[in-house]
């Protein structure tokens, strides 16, 4: 018998979405329409992120939707322009960690710290 931990359930692995406080708006406060006027977009997305704000679950939906799944709407109180943001940073600070690692790594830690 194979022992089920919480994140390997599907069905567990999201239960934080019932508590969370847009459970009960409609998707179109959280996603944009066709079309929709850039002035008319930056309402609606002030509009979720207050919703978000209140929010007992916010860090999970922020995690799920950083994890891939969900590259557009507004999600754990971040636009999905904020999330590709976040996600580019992420991805600089990997490649900046692994760069002092090979031949000429102690040269650039060196240099790192004198501009510090």
């Amino acid at each position: 018998m194979r022992l089920l931990l919480i994140n390997d359930d599907p069905v567990r692995r999201h239960q934080w979405q019932d508590r969370a406080a847009c459970h009960d708006f409609g998707s179109e406060l959280f996603f944009e329409s066709d079309n929709e006027l850039r002035v008319v977009r930056a309402r609606r997305e002030q509009a979720a992120k207050k919703v978000c704000a209140m929010c007992p679950v916010r860090r999970e939906c922020l995690r799920f939707a950083e994890s891939g799944p969900e590259v557009f709407g507004v999600w754990g109180g971040t636009t999905q322009r904020e999330r590709a943001v976040r996600r580019r940073r992420r991805k600089r600070a990997r490649g900046a960690s692994g760069r002092g690692r090979g031949a000429g790594g102690a040269a650039l830690n060196r240099r790192t710290a004198e501009l510090r």
